[in-house]
């Protein structure tokens, strides 16, 4: 064989074995183009891998799970453009709400999740206000915001001082003192502002201008005790020791409990005196969603009563699903922490949505605020002098 005559041969062997290349790599294609699947973005350490690795083994329906820490993330991603999730858990009130409003979230086809049965009767209550007949938001994970702290630390530097009250955190002089084992706070506006108008004593109701100023202004007074503002890496810090008190979600707080007892250590988690929050994640689906069926499958899953309790077995974080408590651990359905009492139960503040025109304004200097306060907490002082000044000129135009 000539050398030319080989070249062309070789030639030939490599088109042809490209071809086959380029067939094999158009079937495997088509074939993964055929795999089903759902897109889910979810509060980061609540939902357990086993959940989901049994929903994938049952529907054969592959689950693309995220995971964010605070509704800010999350709302960005939905206002940004069509985020592509199926479902997403944003906390009722205020985001769920105004995003609602806003047409964010597809109607909920509840011919298709036949697992929606009885539904903590206090839950129903709470969420009137926001989407009545769950037409498009379906409560799911529920708790209480409250405080979480080392009680050793907490007695070595506060040894007469009552651990019962939110002047743990918002008492000047408290914090003075705690700032030596650190303080944590929460890092929405939501989570900050409705609890300093209840310290003060202002109505938490009245969400006007001028008491979230006088929230702020107090607040700014607090900032240069706290270490930092956290919704997720509390725990760890509270563990390590690293903080000594915190703001904390009742799911993170019994983790941080949990990880401490290992080591030796002692974490309290209270609903303060004068009460608390009760915040309510619920399920939606997005507009748009690219995998609508698959969602409701995934819903009706997360409905199943042995399923909700596994992920409150596991998360220790409680559901709405009324029937799961017949699967749910003995220790964990006494626990006053995941499960309050009646009697708390009713003590639980649950913010309504403040929406048009006011609320978008309110809502958007309480965020600005907030973000200030985490960044450079003396430009929050001078943007609260900015808003004192406005309200100030809007009162005189009136008269």
């Amino acid at each position: 064989m000539s050398l030319l005559q080989f070249k062309t041969h070789l030639k030939n062997v490599l088109v042809f074995f490209a071809i086959l290349f380029i067939i094999f790599f158009f079937f495997l294609s088509k074939k993964n183009s055929k795999i089903e699947c759902v897109n889910v973005y979810d509060w980061y350490g609540v939902l357990p891998r086993e959940v989901i690795s049994q929903f994938e083994k049952e529907t054969k329906i592959k689950v693309n799970y995220d995971v964010f820490d605070n509704n800010e993330m999350l709302e960005a991603k939905l206002l940004a453009s069509n985020s592509g999730y199926d479902v997403v858990f944003p906390t009722a009130t205020p985001y769920a709400a105004r995003q609602l409003a806003l047409g964010i979230y597809q109607k909920i086809d509840k011919s298709l999740l036949p697992n929606l049965k009885e539904i903590e009767p206090f839950l129903v209550e709470k969420m009137k206000k926001i989407d009545e007949n769950f037409d498009f938001l379906l409560p799911y994970y529920w708790g209480t915001t409250g405080i979480a702290f080392d009680e050793e630390k907490l007695d070595e530097l506060l040894p007469e001082h009552p651990k019962d009250s939110y002047s743990l955190l918002f008492d000047i002089n408290v914090v003075s003192v705690l700032k030596e084992g650190g303080i944590n706070f929460l890092q929405e506006a939501v989570d900050i502002f409705p609890f300093v108008s209840n310290y003060l004593g202002l109505d938490r109701e009245n969400r006007t201008i001028q008491n979230l100023v006088i929230s702020a202004e107090y607040f700014s007074k607090i900032c240069p005790f706290i270490r930092r503002f956290s919704s997720s890496r509390f725990v760890m810090d509270l563990v390590l020791g690293d903080i000594c008190i915190t703001q904390a979600w009742s799911g993170g707080a019994i983790k941080a409990i949990e990880d401490a007892e290992k080591i030796g250590r002692k974490i309290k988690y209270i609903i303060p005196k004068e009460g608390c929050d009760l915040w309510i994640d619920v399920i939606a689906i997005p507009v748009g969603a690219p995998h609508r069926k698959n969602a409701h499958k995934f819903i009706n899953f997360l409905l199943r009563p042995e399923i909700s309790a596994q992920i409150t077995n596991k998360s220790q974080i409680a559901t709405m699903v009324c029937e799961s408590k017949k699967y749910i651990e003995q220790e964990i359905l006494e626990n006053t922490v995941i499960f309050p009492s009646k009697e708390i139960i009713e003590k639980l503040f649950f913010q309504p949505p403040f929406l048009g025109k006011d609320g978008k304004r309110y809502n958007h200097i309480a965020t600005r605020l907030m973000n200030l306060f985490k960044m450079s907490p003396k430009d929050a002082e001078t943007y609260i002098k900015e808003i004192k000044l406005e309200i100030a000129g809007n009162s005189e135009e009136k008269k």
